[in-house]
């Protein structure tokens, strides 16, 4: 999920790579962090594959910008303010910002797992989409759709999220909860097992539909630990229902129904005004 803040949230379950968006939006005279962007170092911990009982730590770079030009940068999603209108956040204020998106998700090797033999690489996707994101008083809603353009799973993927933030000048937490929508083919490349791959491996073939696949529900904070330095703090836990629940991949004795992901990140601001 995203906000406006100096955070590295980063896309789940396609990869782990896609909170979704943090359902609180600030107006650009009222985000302290506007004009400005971030740089520094994350440490990831999230499940090795979609459906994957195994976590993986990985060290990453981090960089971040916000409001240049239109343009915003969290984690692997760029986005553009097309449109922004309303009065602000807070009690008896509203806000709305929707425009184009792009953003990575990561793929599954054929090798992650024994009972994965025989299956093709998935690589990884960059989605092109749109988004919305709106805050009613306290609480804030963000709706993205996008299509993967470069075929790794070749699918549409969609969530809704609802959420609400705790911020001042030097801290912020942000709880959310989202559900994620997928369609045949992003099914197909992580659910499903075709009769070829099931000859192949230990797996029975089984043939996953269009559908909401999980919920998830996260936690982003942040604080200014000393001047320009942040230290942010995320966590999302999601639950795998419907066609994706009964998926073989995710009922293997290296799988799971859960989806685990994590990051702490330290980095440093700097100005943006004069890009």
């Amino acid at each position: 999920m995203k906000f406006q803040t100096p955070l590295f949230v980063l896309t789940t379950l396609a990869t782990v790579l896609s909170l979704g968006a943090t359902a609180y939006a600030q107006t650009p005279q009222q985000n302290p962090n506007a004009g400005t962007g971030y740089f520094g170092a994350a440490v990831l911990l999230n499940s090795e594959y979609v459906g994957s009982a195994d976590e993986e730590v990985r060290p990453i770079p981090y960089l971040s910008f916000e409001n240049v030009k239109g343009f915003d940068l969290f984690g692997p999603v760029l986005s553009y303010r097309a449109i922004e209108a309303g009065t602000g956040q807070g009690l008896g204020k509203w806000s709305l910002r929707a425009g184009p998106r792009l953003s990575y998700q990561g793929g599954r090797d054929s090798d992650d797992s024994p009972n994965l033999a025989g299956f093709e690489d998935i690589d990884g996707s960059i989605m092109a989409g749109g988004y919305l994101r709106s805050t009613i008083g306290p609480v804030g809603i963000v709706l993205d759709l996008s299509k993967d353009i470069a075929g790794g799973h070749g699918g549409v993927v969609g969530s809704a999220s609802i959420g609400t933030a705790y911020v001042t000048p030097k801290m912020g937490i942000q709880p959310a909860l989202s559900v994620n929508w997928g369609d045949d083919n992003y099914h197909d490349s992580f659910f499903s097992v075709s009769a070829a791959q099931a000859a192949s491996s230990p797996l029975s073939s089984y043939d996953a539909s269009a559908g909401i696949y999980s919920y998830s529900a996260s936690l982003v904070s942040w604080i200014i630990v000393k001047d320009d330095y942040a230290l942010s703090l995320i966590g999302s836990y999601s639950w795998y229902i419907n066609d994706a629940e009964e998926s073989p991949i995710l009922n293997a004795d290296d799988g799971a129904k859960t989806g685990l992901f994590g990051a702490v990140s330290l980095s440093r601001r700097f100005d943006t005004k004069k890009w």
